[in-house]
């Protein structure tokens, strides 16, 4: 197994507990310039719905993201950070243009 092209895999565990199995995963942003360096996707089941979630967060360090794992695996975890938006390196958009000017027209 090796890293995807945007993140590197650095920790996952999967929790089967009756009546509240869960998966983590905590990734490392390949690119240096990534909005949050450091991001946990939680997959929680539901086994009476036969339904998931997923969820995504945030983090500035490995060790944020490690900590909300360990207090989610213990039930003690708040909501998970959102991800920053990505800051955007293009140009601004140009002005718009002023309308093009009407032909003279013919006096009647």
């Amino acid at each position: 197994m090796t890293d995807g092209d945007r993140f590197a895999l650095g920790y996952s565990y999967t929790r089967d507990y009756p009546g509240n199995p869960v998966i983590v995963a905590a990734l490392r942003a390949l690119d240096e310039h990534a909005s949050s360096e450091f991001r946990v996707v939680a997959e929680e089941f539901d086994t009476n719905a036969w339904t998931y979630t997923l969820r995504e967060g945030g983090f500035d360090t490995v060790e944020e993201a490690l900590q909300w794992c360990d207090d989610r695996l213990s039930g003690t975890a708040g909501p998970l950070p959102p991800v920053r938006p990505a800051t955007s390196f293009a140009r601004p958009a140009p002005a718009p243009k002023a309308p093009a000017p009407r032909p003279p027209s013919r006096s009647r």
